[in-house]
Protein backbone atom coordinates (compact mmCIF):
# COMPACT_ATOMS: atom_id res chain seq x y z
CA UNK A 1 0.00 0.00 0.00
CA UNK A 2 2.91 2.45 0.92
CA UNK A 3 4.69 1.41 -2.53
CA UNK A 4 1.65 2.50 -4.12
CA UNK A 5 1.27 5.67 -2.15
CA UNK A 6 4.86 6.63 -3.06
CA UNK A 7 4.53 5.66 -6.73
CA UNK A 8 1.08 7.86 -6.94
CA UNK A 9 2.72 11.24 -5.34
CA UNK A 10 5.67 10.81 -7.44
CA UNK A 11 3.50 10.55 -10.50
CA UNK A 12 1.52 13.32 -8.88
CA UNK A 13 5.37 15.41 -8.66
CA UNK A 14 6.35 14.73 -12.12
CA UNK A 15 2.85 15.70 -13.46
CA UNK A 16 3.36 19.08 -11.52
CA UNK A 17 6.67 19.47 -12.83
CA UNK A 18 5.60 18.83 -16.20
CA UNK A 19 2.33 21.11 -16.34
CA UNK A 20 4.76 23.53 -14.19
CA UNK A 21 7.54 23.47 -17.61
CA UNK A 22 5.39 23.74 -19.73
CA UNK A 23 3.31 26.97 -18.79
CA UNK A 24 6.94 28.73 -18.89
CA UNK A 25 7.39 27.67 -21.95
CA UNK A 26 4.12 28.72 -22.86
CA UNK A 27 4.47 32.62 -20.91
CA UNK A 28 8.21 32.86 -22.75
CA UNK A 29 6.75 32.01 -26.14
CA UNK A 30 3.44 34.29 -26.27
CA UNK A 31 6.08 37.20 -24.63
CA UNK A 32 8.60 36.38 -27.28
CA UNK A 33 5.67 36.79 -30.07
CA UNK A 34 4.73 39.81 -28.14
CA UNK A 35 7.78 41.54 -28.86
CA UNK A 36 7.97 39.90 -31.84
CA UNK A 37 5.36 41.85 -33.68
CA UNK A 38 5.88 45.04 -32.29
CA UNK A 39 9.63 44.66 -33.74
CA UNK A 40 8.24 43.71 -36.95
CA UNK A 41 5.59 46.65 -37.10
CA UNK A 42 9.26 49.29 -36.16
CA UNK A 43 10.64 47.02 -38.70
CA UNK A 44 8.08 48.06 -41.67
CA UNK A 45 8.05 51.78 -40.66
CA UNK A 46 11.65 52.12 -42.00
CA UNK A 47 9.79 50.37 -45.91
CA UNK A 48 7.38 52.51 -45.54
CA UNK A 49 4.70 50.55 -44.41
CA UNK A 50 2.44 52.51 -40.97
CA UNK A 51 1.28 49.46 -38.31
CA UNK A 52 -0.41 50.36 -35.69
CA UNK A 53 -2.34 49.44 -32.43
CA UNK A 54 -4.27 50.97 -29.66
CA UNK A 55 -3.81 47.79 -27.51
CA UNK A 56 -2.25 43.91 -27.97
CA UNK A 57 -3.00 41.56 -25.55
CA UNK A 58 -1.77 37.71 -25.30
CA UNK A 59 -4.40 34.25 -24.74
CA UNK A 60 -5.24 31.01 -25.34
CA UNK A 61 -3.18 28.81 -22.98
CA UNK A 62 -3.20 25.56 -22.39
CA UNK A 63 -3.53 24.83 -26.16
CA UNK A 64 -3.05 28.12 -28.33
CA UNK A 65 -0.93 31.13 -28.88
CA UNK A 66 -3.44 33.83 -29.38
CA UNK A 67 -2.32 37.88 -30.38
CA UNK A 68 -5.45 40.15 -30.38
CA UNK A 69 -4.86 43.59 -31.36
CA UNK A 70 -7.40 46.08 -30.41
CA UNK A 71 -8.07 49.47 -33.14
CA UNK A 72 -5.64 48.20 -35.77
CA UNK A 73 -4.41 49.95 -38.79
CA UNK A 74 -2.48 49.84 -41.45
CA UNK A 75 -1.28 52.77 -44.14
CA UNK A 76 1.40 51.82 -47.09
CA UNK A 77 3.26 55.13 -47.55
CA UNK A 78 4.77 53.49 -50.72
CA UNK A 79 2.15 54.51 -52.69
CA UNK A 80 1.11 57.71 -53.23
CA UNK A 81 -1.58 58.27 -52.12
CA UNK A 82 -1.43 55.66 -49.45
CA UNK A 83 -4.02 53.15 -49.10
CA UNK A 84 -5.22 52.69 -45.44
CA UNK A 85 -6.73 49.45 -43.77
CA UNK A 86 -8.12 50.02 -40.62
CA UNK A 87 -9.72 46.35 -38.40
CA UNK A 88 -11.31 47.35 -35.02
CA UNK A 89 -10.16 44.06 -33.25
CA UNK A 90 -7.86 41.03 -34.91
CA UNK A 91 -6.77 37.90 -33.44
CA UNK A 92 -4.63 35.60 -35.05
CA UNK A 93 -4.17 32.03 -33.56
CA UNK A 94 -1.56 29.21 -33.61
CA UNK A 95 -0.86 25.99 -32.01
CA UNK A 96 2.05 26.17 -29.75
CA UNK A 97 4.14 23.56 -31.77
CA UNK A 98 3.33 25.31 -35.25
CA UNK A 99 3.84 28.72 -35.79
CA UNK A 100 3.60 28.43 -39.35
CA UNK A 101 -0.02 27.92 -39.77
CA UNK A 102 -1.89 30.97 -38.03
CA UNK A 103 -6.03 31.39 -38.14
CA UNK A 104 -7.14 34.86 -37.78
CA UNK A 105 -10.33 36.70 -36.96
CA UNK A 106 -12.18 39.80 -37.57
CA UNK A 107 -15.33 39.45 -36.08
CA UNK A 108 -15.88 43.29 -36.32
CA UNK A 109 -15.17 43.04 -39.89
CA UNK A 110 -12.43 45.43 -41.66
CA UNK A 111 -12.18 48.82 -43.82
CA UNK A 112 -10.49 49.48 -46.63
CA UNK A 113 -9.46 53.10 -48.58
CA UNK A 114 -7.93 54.08 -51.51
CA UNK A 115 -8.29 58.67 -51.06
CA UNK A 116 -9.65 60.36 -54.45
CA UNK A 117 -6.69 61.91 -56.93
CA UNK A 118 -7.71 64.05 -59.61
CA UNK A 119 -10.51 62.53 -61.77
CA UNK A 120 -9.89 59.08 -60.01
CA UNK A 121 -12.82 59.04 -57.13
CA UNK A 122 -11.92 57.37 -54.02
CA UNK A 123 -12.07 53.83 -53.10
CA UNK A 124 -13.42 51.87 -50.58
CA UNK A 125 -14.33 48.66 -49.21
CA UNK A 126 -15.46 47.11 -46.18
CA UNK A 127 -16.50 44.33 -44.93
CA UNK A 128 -18.49 43.12 -41.39
CA UNK A 129 -16.96 40.09 -41.01
CA UNK A 130 -13.49 38.60 -42.06
CA UNK A 131 -11.98 35.27 -41.15
CA UNK A 132 -8.97 33.28 -42.74
CA UNK A 133 -5.72 31.34 -42.25
CA UNK A 134 -2.28 32.61 -42.48
CA UNK A 135 0.31 30.06 -43.73
CA UNK A 136 3.95 30.52 -44.01
CA UNK A 137 7.54 28.69 -43.77
CA UNK A 138 11.55 29.39 -44.26
CA UNK A 139 11.14 27.70 -47.21
CA UNK A 140 7.77 27.91 -48.54
CA UNK A 141 5.26 30.87 -50.24
CA UNK A 142 3.17 33.05 -47.85
CA UNK A 143 -0.37 32.28 -48.87
CA UNK A 144 -2.68 34.11 -46.95
CA UNK A 145 -6.84 32.93 -47.21
CA UNK A 146 -9.66 35.36 -46.45
CA UNK A 147 -13.41 34.76 -46.06
CA UNK A 148 -15.86 38.05 -45.91
CA UNK A 149 -18.90 38.42 -45.60
CA UNK A 150 -21.65 41.42 -46.61
CA UNK A 151 -19.19 43.29 -48.72
CA UNK A 152 -20.11 46.83 -49.81
CA UNK A 153 -17.68 48.15 -52.59
CA UNK A 154 -17.37 51.73 -53.90
CA UNK A 155 -15.18 53.52 -56.81
CA UNK A 156 -17.49 55.69 -58.41
CA UNK A 157 -20.21 52.83 -58.55
CA UNK A 158 -21.49 50.95 -55.97
CA UNK A 159 -21.38 47.10 -55.85
CA UNK A 160 -22.96 44.86 -52.65
CA UNK A 161 -21.28 41.14 -52.46
CA UNK A 162 -22.72 38.59 -50.03
CA UNK A 163 -19.53 36.52 -49.60
CA UNK A 164 -16.04 36.62 -50.87
CA UNK A 165 -13.18 34.04 -50.81
CA UNK A 166 -9.46 35.39 -51.59
CA UNK A 167 -5.94 33.98 -52.19
CA UNK A 168 -3.03 35.76 -51.91
CA UNK A 169 0.46 34.13 -52.40
CA UNK A 170 3.64 36.21 -52.08
CA UNK A 171 6.74 34.38 -53.49
CA UNK A 172 9.62 33.51 -51.41
CA UNK A 173 11.58 36.34 -52.85
CA UNK A 174 11.03 39.18 -54.68
CA UNK A 175 10.93 38.99 -58.79
CA UNK A 176 13.68 39.87 -60.37
CA UNK A 177 12.89 39.92 -63.87
CA UNK A 178 9.59 40.59 -65.20
CA UNK A 179 8.56 37.00 -66.14
CA UNK A 180 8.44 36.28 -62.28
CA UNK A 181 5.70 36.51 -60.07
CA UNK A 182 5.30 39.45 -57.44
CA UNK A 183 1.96 38.59 -56.28
CA UNK A 184 -0.75 35.61 -57.04
CA UNK A 185 -4.11 36.50 -56.22
CA UNK A 186 -7.71 34.59 -56.56
CA UNK A 187 -10.79 35.91 -55.59
CA UNK A 188 -14.72 34.15 -55.88
CA UNK A 189 -17.20 36.89 -55.31
CA UNK A 190 -21.07 34.79 -54.68
CA UNK A 191 -24.20 36.93 -54.90
CA UNK A 192 -22.75 40.55 -56.91
CA UNK A 193 -25.90 43.62 -56.60
CA UNK A 194 -24.53 46.07 -58.87
CA UNK A 195 -26.31 49.56 -59.12
CA UNK A 196 -26.68 51.18 -62.52
CA UNK A 197 -27.06 48.14 -65.01
CA UNK A 198 -29.20 46.65 -67.92
CA UNK A 199 -31.46 44.54 -65.94
CA UNK A 200 -31.78 41.89 -68.92
CA UNK A 201 -29.52 39.82 -66.80
CA UNK A 202 -30.64 41.27 -63.79
CA UNK A 203 -28.68 43.19 -61.04
CA UNK A 204 -27.31 40.34 -59.10
CA UNK A 205 -24.31 38.42 -60.60
CA UNK A 206 -24.48 34.99 -59.06
CA UNK A 207 -20.79 34.35 -58.80
CA UNK A 208 -17.58 35.77 -59.81
CA UNK A 209 -14.16 34.08 -60.03
CA UNK A 210 -10.59 34.51 -61.03
CA UNK A 211 -7.40 33.73 -60.15
CA UNK A 212 -4.51 35.94 -61.52
CA UNK A 213 -0.81 36.47 -61.42
CA UNK A 214 1.15 39.97 -61.37
CA UNK A 215 4.08 39.47 -62.95
CA UNK A 216 7.23 42.11 -62.37
CA UNK A 217 8.46 44.76 -59.83
CA UNK A 218 5.65 47.04 -58.65
CA UNK A 219 7.66 50.13 -57.31
CA UNK A 220 6.64 52.39 -54.64
CA UNK A 221 5.97 56.42 -55.06
CA UNK A 222 3.44 58.09 -56.66
CA UNK A 223 0.74 55.53 -58.26
CA UNK A 224 1.04 57.15 -61.72
CA UNK A 225 5.14 56.48 -61.96
CA UNK A 226 5.02 53.12 -60.26
CA UNK A 227 2.94 51.86 -62.61
CA UNK A 228 4.15 53.34 -65.50
CA UNK A 229 7.55 52.02 -64.73
CA UNK A 230 5.91 48.51 -64.18
CA UNK A 231 5.05 49.07 -67.48
CA UNK A 232 8.30 49.96 -69.32
CA UNK A 233 10.02 47.03 -67.08
CA UNK A 234 7.67 44.81 -68.80
CA UNK A 235 4.94 43.84 -66.31
CA UNK A 236 2.18 42.09 -67.39
CA UNK A 237 -1.41 40.42 -65.75
CA UNK A 238 -1.68 36.54 -66.39
CA UNK A 239 -5.22 35.96 -66.06
CA UNK A 240 -5.16 32.46 -65.70
CA UNK A 241 -8.86 31.63 -65.24
CA UNK A 242 -12.31 33.83 -65.32
CA UNK A 243 -15.67 31.95 -64.53
CA UNK A 244 -18.96 34.48 -64.80
CA UNK A 245 -22.48 33.07 -63.55
CA UNK A 246 -25.12 35.57 -64.60
CA UNK A 247 -28.07 34.21 -64.61
CA UNK A 248 -28.52 31.69 -67.81
CA UNK A 249 -25.07 33.38 -69.15
CA UNK A 250 -21.78 31.50 -68.21
CA UNK A 251 -18.32 32.50 -69.36
CA UNK A 252 -15.16 31.34 -68.98
CA UNK A 253 -11.84 33.23 -69.84
CA UNK A 254 -7.59 33.21 -69.61
CA UNK A 255 -5.33 35.73 -71.18
CA UNK A 256 -2.91 38.19 -70.43
CA UNK A 257 -3.32 41.61 -69.52
CA UNK A 258 -1.01 44.72 -70.41
CA UNK A 259 -0.97 48.75 -70.02
CA UNK A 260 -0.51 50.99 -73.20
CA UNK A 261 0.90 54.33 -73.14
CA UNK A 262 -1.72 55.37 -71.33
CA UNK A 263 -2.05 53.23 -68.97
CA UNK A 264 -5.39 51.58 -70.17
CA UNK A 265 -5.81 47.82 -70.66
CA UNK A 266 -4.91 46.41 -73.59
CA UNK A 267 -4.79 42.17 -73.96
CA UNK A 268 -6.42 39.49 -75.43
CA UNK A 269 -8.23 36.51 -73.91
CA UNK A 270 -9.70 32.74 -75.31
CA UNK A 271 -12.63 31.05 -73.57
CA UNK A 272 -16.36 30.20 -73.98
CA UNK A 273 -19.78 31.40 -73.69
CA UNK A 274 -22.97 29.93 -72.82
CA UNK A 275 -26.35 30.93 -72.25
CA UNK A 276 -26.47 32.71 -75.10
CA UNK A 277 -29.90 30.99 -76.26
CA UNK A 278 -31.58 32.55 -72.89
CA UNK A 279 -30.40 35.88 -73.49
CA UNK A 280 -32.03 35.92 -77.17
CA UNK A 281 -34.71 35.03 -75.63
CA UNK A 282 -34.83 37.96 -73.04
CA UNK A 283 -33.91 40.29 -75.27
CA UNK A 284 -36.83 39.33 -77.67
CA UNK A 285 -39.32 39.69 -74.60
CA UNK A 286 -38.37 43.32 -73.64
CA UNK A 287 -38.48 44.52 -76.79
CA UNK A 288 -35.29 44.90 -77.49
CA UNK A 289 -34.72 42.91 -80.44
CA UNK A 290 -36.95 42.22 -83.11
CA UNK A 291 -37.79 37.47 -83.17
CA UNK A 292 -36.67 37.27 -86.94
CA UNK A 293 -33.31 39.22 -85.88
CA UNK A 294 -32.97 36.93 -82.70
CA UNK A 295 -34.10 34.05 -84.89
CA UNK A 296 -31.43 34.78 -87.72
CA UNK A 297 -28.19 35.69 -84.23
CA UNK A 298 -29.64 32.57 -83.18
CA UNK A 299 -29.12 30.41 -86.20
CA UNK A 300 -25.57 31.95 -86.75
CA UNK A 301 -24.46 31.23 -82.69
CA UNK A 302 -25.96 27.42 -82.94
CA UNK A 303 -23.12 26.71 -85.98
CA UNK A 304 -20.81 27.89 -83.77
CA UNK A 305 -21.58 26.60 -80.80
CA UNK A 306 -19.98 23.36 -79.57
CA UNK A 307 -20.89 21.06 -76.38
CA UNK A 308 -19.36 22.11 -73.56
CA UNK A 309 -18.00 20.39 -70.83
CA UNK A 310 -21.14 20.09 -69.03
CA UNK A 311 -23.19 19.28 -72.21
CA UNK A 312 -24.75 22.55 -72.93
CA UNK A 313 -23.84 24.44 -76.01
CA UNK A 314 -21.20 26.88 -75.77
CA UNK A 315 -19.32 29.33 -78.27
CA UNK A 316 -15.90 29.51 -77.79
CA UNK A 317 -14.34 33.21 -78.66
CA UNK A 318 -11.54 35.17 -77.97
CA UNK A 319 -12.36 39.03 -76.15
CA UNK A 320 -9.93 41.71 -76.80
CA UNK A 321 -9.02 45.21 -76.02
CA UNK A 322 -7.15 47.25 -77.67
CA UNK A 323 -7.20 51.28 -78.65
CA UNK A 324 -9.57 51.74 -75.90
CA UNK A 325 -12.26 49.37 -77.77
CA UNK A 326 -13.35 45.99 -76.82
CA UNK A 327 -14.02 43.52 -79.52
CA UNK A 328 -15.50 40.14 -78.84
CA UNK A 329 -14.13 37.98 -81.93
CA UNK A 330 -14.10 40.31 -85.15
CA UNK A 331 -17.20 42.22 -83.33
CA UNK A 332 -17.04 45.77 -81.81
CA UNK A 333 -18.41 46.12 -78.21
CA UNK A 334 -17.95 49.45 -77.62
CA UNK A 335 -15.84 51.61 -75.86
CA UNK A 336 -13.07 50.11 -72.69
CA UNK A 337 -14.01 51.55 -69.25
CA UNK A 338 -11.21 53.55 -69.00
CA UNK A 339 -9.00 54.02 -65.36
CA UNK A 340 -8.40 57.16 -63.70
CA UNK A 341 -5.16 56.71 -61.89
CA UNK A 342 -5.41 60.02 -60.79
Amino acid sequence: MRRRTRFSLAAFALLLVLLGAYTAYWLIIVEQIKSGVTAWAQAERTEKIDISWERIGVGGFPFACRVALETATLRDRRLSPAPELRIPVLSGEARPWDFFTWRLDAPEGLSAALPAEGARPPVKLAARSVAGVLATGPKANTILWLRLGDIDAEAGETIAVSMADAWVILPQKPPQVHTEPAIGIAVTLRQLKLANVTPILGDTIDELALALRVKGAVPGGNLVKAMSEWRDAGGTIELDNLQLKWGELGTTASGTISLDRELQPVGGFSGAIQGYDQILTVLVQSGRMRAAEAGLARLALAMLAKAGPDGKPAITTAFTIQNGQMYLGPAKLGKAPRIAWE
